[in-house]
């Protein structure tokens, strides 16, 4: 038979780490005749063992016998810390003590001594992160992606290190996850990457302190403090309620429907608790117990069991169609022009992006929708009144303001160019007698503001069919940090100053920041499809589809309509990203604003993913290349490859012969005739590459005219010209790999669901009463070491 000492080792794992230092765990007397025992291949016989724990103090193994018959009755025997505890007189039980049968070990107590180990663990836990959103988009790991991590939490014997690992997961789970914003900015990215990995070690600290000194279930602690750290992180300035546990189950709508009730972060919880539990599995041990005496099962457990009840049975009934009322005819529209930050930025001009989008509004208007969507920012121009009726000194404010580099015969073109394309889309809207919703840039001189200043916004339009002008605007409110505005603009001017500069897009001491909006205006529109029945729509812009408030807020219920919009029209441009993971990790997010408030979603976003979001969270109807224009893609492939092979031949030319200009144009005839058949929304494919090609044979007459001293005038511009090719038979490519990120439109029935949800009313109430019990948990651990340092004084 082994020793005592070191089977209690071995039971427990570490006595130290289960018993020393719980104040909280009682005094287990266990009397029983010698049985057998099996567990990991060991088998012996376990003789009557005796534990006393004493407050804050290890457990010593002590000299024990090697039998229980050895024990003389009423004897004083000397316990694994060295207390001393009675031998009852008899056989008989002592009042007051519960005794129970023998108990078949199931598990045993985790505890992790070597940093290797940890290390390890906590590897495992990011490869799964990287694992559970998109691009992989392996939903179901995120019930176990937090599980090695916390297992190193719970039972690791150095907390320093531990919280230090938590922090390199965290670099790792933001870095990998959102590596879409390095082709924006680097510093953004590793910034981002540092400030939200932070909340890795603030989660692992409440729920290690709770585990060790209350032993309170992991599965409870986890799912609060987890769903507390997510809520915390998706508030102020700095808020990014991106990369969230719960959106690892959009696709499952029996589990999401909760979220009508405690929002996004009350799927989180559920997927927290289970990582939590399956943690206790593995670090406590279960003893089952033969008795005639139901053991109490594990809160934990219990609690788990019935969330998990109560929301798949929850999300079976909601899930259902039945409270759908039909909406109007909405068509949303999606072209792929990617945004740069560096010189690609400017080969395509903003009118071949403004006439792609409007044929693009031709082809959907003939499908008779109740109202066209067009993506946020789709054209470049300020079309509010404030900017195309500003007179010239207003002009010249505005000018000096946000485009000091330009001259005033620039400002005026770029008020012409604003009416042109307000003019354009109201016309439509007119000749289709179809409402338009339209993102644009909105531009207003202040001259009573303090101090005086030319505000930017980035804005919704609604046209409405008859018109002149837009009939409403909402101006975004929500804004993102240093992508649309530089903090201490108005405070600290010197360090706006100096922020500005290190962006991409002030570093030349431009003024891009935006000013936010004031309200959520919600544009009214009539379906000429349900005899001009109106209907309410909120135009959430870009981020402000991830924000849980922003969704709140236009569909809160108003006084006097009821709920405050039937539907949202959520328009972005993701060009930025480059057809990255972040298109489907945003749509992710928009599926819990539909749960959230029972409310349907049109998206139209520049690249993908365009689609339509049902109340109940299911995705529909998403804009795709149709089989028509994708057979027509391979002669237009062929056209691309002919005029790259032609622009290659001119690289070991010199001098402008006029050859290689009239073979290129024949190139570019061959491509004009392989684009006609899929229509004005893919001609500025040739029209691109024909300003390019301009450009190319302009600089090579000149060096050529002007005798520079150039082997080879014009490099720049061919070498510019071959590149846009290469971009664009990559785009042939994806287009056909992934369908939803070409151009294209799509017109859904809109569903209808005038149910207001809890959500709606009560907001937040759920994840921040899990902020209150992580913040009574932290409270508890201040205490506790308050505590110790007066009673080690005194």
């Amino acid at each position: 038979m082994a020793p005592v000492p070191e089977l209690i080792r071995y039971l427990n794992g570490s006595t130290k780490s289960s018993l020393a230092g719980r104040n909280d765990v009682p005094t287990l007397v266990r009397s029983a005749p010698a049985h057998r025992l099996s567990t990991h291949g060991f088998e012996g016989t376990l003789p009557t063992l005796r534990i006393a724990q004493t407050q804050d103090t290890d457990i010593v193994p002590s000299e024990t016998t090697k039998d229980a018959s050895e024990t003389p009755k009423g004897d004083a025997a000397q316990d694994l810390s060295g207390t001393l505890v009675s031998e009852p007189a008899s056989d008989s039980p002592l009042i007051g003590v519960r005794y129970r049968a023998p108990a078949r070990l199931v598990g045993a107590q985790a505890h992790i001594e070597r940093p290797r180990s940890a290390i390890v663990l906590t590897a495992l836990s990011l490869t799964l992160s990287c694992l559970i959103f998109p691009p992989v988009n392996w939903g179901l790991l995120g019930y176990v992606v937090l599980v090695p991590w916390l297992i190193c939490v719970c039972t690791a014997a150095n907390a320093k290190f531990i919280y230090l690992l938590s922090l390199f997961l965290g670099l790792g789970y933001f870095g990998f996850n959102i590596a879409w914003l390095l082709p924006v900015t680097i510093p953004g990215h590793l910034a981002m990457c540092a400030y939200y990995a932070l909340f890795f070690p603030l989660a692992a600290w409440p729920i290690r302190h709770m585990h060790q000194r209350h032993g309170v279930s992991v599965a409870l602690s986890t799912a609060i403090v987890w769903t507390a750290v997510e809520y915390v992180r998706s508030l102020g300035d700095l808020a990014f309620p991106w990369l969230l546990l719960g959106h690892t189950q959009y696709r499952f709508l029996s589990v999401i429907q909760i979220a009508d009730l405690v929002g996004v972060y009350g799927v989180t919880f559920l997927v927290a608790m289970v990582n939590g539990w399956i943690t206790d599995l593995l670090i406590q041990p279960i003893l089952i117990w033969r008795s005639d005496q139901i053991a109490r099962l594990p809160l934990g457990t219990v609690s788990l069991a019935m969330v998990l009840v109560g929301t798949l049975a929850y999300g079976w009934i909601r899930s259902d169609e039945s409270a759908f009322q039909p909406g109007p005819r909405v068509a949303v529209v999606q072209h792929d022009f990617p945004q740069y930050v560096d010189e690609r930025a400017w080969r395509t001009p903003s009118d071949l992006v403004f006439r792609s989008y409007f044929a693009l509004g031709e082809l959907a208007a003939k499908e008779n929708p109740d109202v066209i969507v067009f993506p946020e920012t789709a054209m470049q121009g300020y079309i509010n009144d404030q900017f195309t009726d500003a007179n010239p000194a207003q002009l010249e404010e505005i000018r000096q303001r946000r485009f000091p580099f330009w001259d005033r015969g620039d400002m005026v073109l770029l008020q012409a160019e604003s009416r042109r394309l307000r003019d354009a889309f109201q016309s439509l809207a007119t000749s289709a007698g179809v409402p338009i919703i339209l993102g644009c840039s909105a531009m207003e001189w202040k001259p009573t503001a303090l101090p005086p200043r030319a505000e930017g916004y980035n804005s919704s339009y609604l046209l409405l069919p008859g018109k002149e002008r837009p009939t409403a605007r909402y101006d975004k409110n929500h804004l993102v940090l240093f992508g649309e505005y530089v903090p201490f603009r108005y405070s600290y001017h010197w360090l706006y100053r100096w922020l500005n500069s290190i962006t991409p897009w002030g570093q030349q001491g431009v003024e891009y920041s935006l000013g936010a909006g004031s309200g959520f205006t919600a544009f009214e529109f009539a379906s000429r499809s349900q005899d001009g029945r109106r209907y309410r729509a909120g135009t959430p812009i870009c981020y402000e589809e991830i924000m849980p408030y922003i969704g709140r807020e236009f569909a809160r219920t108003r006084a006097d309509t009821g709920k405050g919009c039937d539907m949202l029209f959520a328009i972005s441009n993701d060009g930025w990203f480059l057809h990255s993971a972040e298109l489907e990790q945003h749509l992710a997010c928009a599926v819990f604003r539909a749960v959230e408030n029972r409310i349907s979603i049109a998206r139209s976003v520049n690249t993908g993913a365009s689609c339509f979001v049902h109340p109940n969270g299911r995705i529909v109807d998403r804009v795709e290349l149709t089989e028509e224009w994708r057979a027509r893609l391979p002669d237009v492939q062929t056209a691309l490859e002919t005029c790259l092979a032609t622009g290659n031949a001119f690289q070991a030319k010199s001098g402008a012969d006029a050859q290689r200009f009239v073979d290129y144009d024949k190139a570019l005839g061959v491509l004009h005739s392989s684009l006609q058949p899929l229509g004005k929304p893919f001609m500025f494919i040739h029209d691109r590459l024909r300003k390019l090609k301009l450009n190319y044979e302009r600089a090579s007459r000149m060096a050529t005219t002007k005798a520079l001293p150039n082997t080879n005038p014009g490099k720049k511009e061919l070498d510019t010209l071959c590149g846009q090719v290469i971009d664009d038979l990559d785009a042939l490519q994806r287009w056909t790999s992934s369908p939803g990120m070409a151009p294209g439109y799509r017109v859904s029935q809109l569903p209808v669901d005038g149910r207001v949800t809890l959500f709606a009313r009560w907001g937040d109430w759920f994840s921040q009463g899990a902020v209150a019990l992580s913040g009574m948990m932290i409270l508890d651990w201040i205490l506790r070491r308050i505590w110790r340092k007066m009673s080690t004084k005194d």
